[in-house]
């Protein structure tokens, strides 16, 4: 039951955040960058030349490109899913991750601390703040709320 619960949560989120780059409001052209800190959810999908998030809470990582292996350092519970997902429980540390391509990396937490490079789209959702930008143009700052904020990094 709660295999298919688990499959149930995850295919919602791939779908929402797919369909969030088409809802975005704010965009980056190019490879772009976003920082992000706050408490809640912070999950970034897509090609990321580099990736870290650290924070403590629940951590969730799926590889749907060429097999990458992340950096992690820190705590938590680690359990692999027949799906290719992997998760982290009671997860506080950091998680990194290079050249990656076609990945989701999901923090829900407190003291969550997102730096994430490359194209793809972001979803924050919860109370925190965020900068995002890319190649000369002057950075973007915005809030993120519990309604959740999208934003596309770069082009896909």
């Amino acid at each position: 039951m709660w295999k298919k619960v688990t499959i149930l949560v995850l295919a919602l989120v791939l779908v929402t955040m797919s369909m969030a780059a088409v809802a975005s409001a704010d965009s980056v052209v190019g490879s772009g960058w976003l920082e992000a800190e706050g408490q809640g959810r912070a999950c970034m999908s897509g090609n990321a030349d580099a990736i870290t998030i650290s924070g403590n809470g629940v951590l969730w990582y799926f590889d749907g490109g060429e097999e990458d292996t992340p950096v992690i350092t820190g705590e938590g519970v680690h359990r692999q899913f027949a799906s290719g997902w992997q998760r982290w429980k009671g997860f506080d540390g950091t998680f990194s991750l290079t050249d990656a391509d076609e990945v989701i990396v999901c923090l829900r937490g407190e003291d969550v601390h997102l730096l994430a490079e490359g194209t793809g789209v972001v979803q924050l959702t919860g109370e925190g703040v965020y900068e995002t930008g890319s190649g000369d143009a002057p950075p973007f700052n915005g809030r993120w709320t519990l309604t959740g904020v999208n934003i596309q990094i770069g082009q896909q």
